[in-house]
């Protein structure tokens, strides 16, 4: 025991003296870190991530591990994308992960790249046992999985093989899959392409949009990771399923010039317009949204109107303009089908139920523009 103690007390000295690039506030939690360090044989992880659902998956991490779960871990540090500009200030802000790892007193890495020798240098002196990932942001090189004991795990928002890449729900959405899903899978050279550890499946439901899911699905694969695949992998029972390349499909990261509703006939896919569209606008919730062009009564200039969200209506009206029917406010589309809108956010006003914008219109016609 005490031997387990001078190698960790060793370890986490060569790190700090490896970190004289980073703040001194790091390098002070480093040191704290070797100081409190009981000595006990826990495996060591490091977790790497940067936005919100990532940070999830790193709270989910850190409570398993004071709760003993996953066979006796301990998260020596965290990984994440540097402070980058925000709001209209662009002042400096730190990630999500980065804000989480220092209020729960984890020291944070912050490298520019995965490459960094300074950075390799001060992952291999924390004498790593685990690293896992979850919407990172950057390509990990083999001499970063390298280092690792046990490897690298990777907690993936789709059901892999399909969807590889780094919008994997959005895309899943967009082409109106019947069902989603999370896996944690090794992380290898290629893109997502590892052998599966574990996957969970779950049926697309009315109302779900893509920020929802994707905090429901990161806190399922992390509950995948401590409880199914951790103590396996420090047994050596963990079994893994190799991908089968050719089911492989790709996905992109998203653009802001996506997010125009085509309102045209049906798809290659037989989906109609309306339910391509109410795909696209879950799929793209809350970046980078949604919008049609529309005319207003007798303006000369078309309006951007925001689809916040949206659903396939059982009916279209007739005339080709919006319409209120009953309660409903329905868009129609060319094919014969329409698009209910809930919430609308038209051009420098703020988000409004979409009857809010039926009543604004005091009678003028709204019609879609070409």
């Amino acid at each position: 025991m005490v031997l387990l103690r001078i190698a960790s007390v060793v370890a986490l000295a060569r790190t700090a003296q490896a970190l004289h690039h980073v703040s001194p506030s790091t390098r002070r939690r480093f040191a704290a870190y070797a100081a409190n360090n009981n000595g006990d044989d826990a495996r060591r992880v490091v977790f790497l991530g940067s936005p919100g659902v990532a940070a999830l998956t790193l709270e989910a991490l850190l409570d398993a591990s004071a709760e003993g779960r996953g066979g006796g871990f301990e998260v020596v540090a965290a990984v994440s994308q540097p402070p980058a500009p925000k709001g209209r200030k662009r002042a400096l802000a730190k990630s999500e992960v980065h804000e989480l790892a220092e209020a729960r007193g984890v020291p944070c890495l912050t490298p520019a790249s995965a490459r960094d020798p300074e950075f390799l240098a001060a992952l291999e002196a924390l004498d790593v046992d685990l690293c896992v990932t979850a919407a990172y942001g950057q390509f990990l090189p083999k001499a970063f999985l390298a280092i690792p004991k046990h490897g690298t795990m990777n907690v993936h928002p789709s059901l892999l093989p399909r969807w590889r890449g780094a919008a994997p729900l959005q895309r899943s959405l967009e082409a109106g899959d019947a069902e989603v899903g999370v896996t944690v899978l090794q992380t290898v050279l290629k893109m997502d392409a590892g052998p599966v550890a574990a996957q969970r499946t779950r049926a697309v439901e009315d109302g779900d949009d893509c920020a929802a899911l994707l905090d429901e699905l990161f806190g399922v694969g992390a509950q995948l990771l401590v409880d199914d695949v951790m103590p396996g992998l420090w047994d050596g029972t963990l079994e893994c399923e190799p991908q089968d390349g050719d089911l492989a499909t790709e996905a992109p990261k998203l653009t802001k010039d996506e997010g125009a509703l085509d309102l045209g006939g049906p798809g290659d896919d037989g989906r109609s317009a309306a339910r391509r569209a109410a795909d696209k606008v879950r799929a793209f919730t809350p970046w980078p949204g949604t919008h049609v062009p529309v005319r207003v009564g007798d303006k000369p200039d078309v309006e951007r109107l925001k689809i916040l969200a949206a659903r396939v209506a059982p009916e279209c009206p007739a005339g080709g303009a919006l319409a209120k029917v009953g309660k409903a406010v329905l868009l129609p589309c060319a094919d014969g089908s329409a698009l209910e809108l809930l919430k609308v956010q038209p051009a420098n006003r703020k988000p409004m139920d979409a009857a809010a914008y039926w009543n604004g219109l005091r009678g003028d016609a709204c019609t879609p523009a070409a």
